[in-house]
């Protein structure tokens, strides 16, 4: 007798639990909604006259109507690709001398170095593998420019392949980042450059001293750097929001 008084209040406490918890589990005795079917097809009737005038094809508020990429952080992302393609072919470099001003681009800064790269060789061999290294980031700052603008406006079968594809472009745009990174750090213990206080003050070198350090890199670099690494940071930085 005890056991079909617990079987019961245990069968009776799980159709109350089935009954209140939602998640579309129902138990064995659940009522129906509408108490007649008249009073159903009242409610599709004002249903059916409310969606004559009133559009939504989700529940208001919902986040599954919420955009994965804003026109606002498109446009970001579309400035800032730009921003790495003009980069590369901008000035990177400018160095004065009694002689004028000489600027290296991004993009040949190697073919601009190589003229004086046997005079450089006596000096650092060093600093004519700084001009292929620098190269070489404005290479991978102009083609992350035009991948990722090829994920933002190419067409796609569908966002959830479009997103991740362009998430994966501006996450690798971190490698260049870290490059900089590496770089920054090597030049803050610099270059020896023999007699290059000498020569600075014979030819009147601005920047140039015993020397190549991260002094004599910001005294000559030039906005084109400066808007290529800017352009990698918010890219790279805005991988973590998709």
């Amino acid at each position: 007798m005890a056991k079909n008084e617990q079987k019961d209040a245990a069968s009776e406490g799980s159709d109350l639990r089935y009954r209140y918890i939602g998640f579309e589990v129902y138990g064995p005795k659940i009522d129906e909604f509408f108490k007649s079917d008249q009073e159903r097809r009242e409610y599709q009737s004002r249903v059916e006259e409310y969606a004559k005038t009133h559009y939504s094809p989700l529940r208001s508020g919902t986040a599954v109507q919420a955009a994965l990429l804003t026109k606002l952080d498109r446009l970001v992302l579309t400035l800032t690709s730009i921003g790495l393609i003009i980069g590369g072919i901008l000035p990177w470099f400018s160095v004065s001398s009694v002689y004028g001003s000489f600027n290296v681009l991004g993009l040949t800064a190697f073919l601009s170095i190589s003229r004086f790269s046997g005079i450089l060789s006596q000096f650092s061999g060093m600093i004519s593998t700084l001009a292929y290294v620098f190269s070489i980031l404005a290479l991978a700052g102009a083609v992350f420019g035009v991948l990722t603008l090829l994920s933002l406006y190419a067409k796609s079968k569908s966002p959830e392949s479009a997103f991740p594809r362009l998430k994966r472009i501006l996450l690798w745009q971190y490698i260049p980042l870290v490059a900089w990174f590496v770089l920054a750090i090597y030049l803050i213990v610099g270059i020896e450059i023999p007699f290059g206080e000498a020569i600075s003050d014979i030819y009147m070198i601005k920047g140039l001293g015993p020397k190549f350090n991260i002094g004599t890199f910001w005294a000559i670099a030039q906005p084109g750097m400066w808007l290529t690494i800017c352009a990698l940071i918010i890219n790279a930085v805005k991988s973590n929001e998709l």
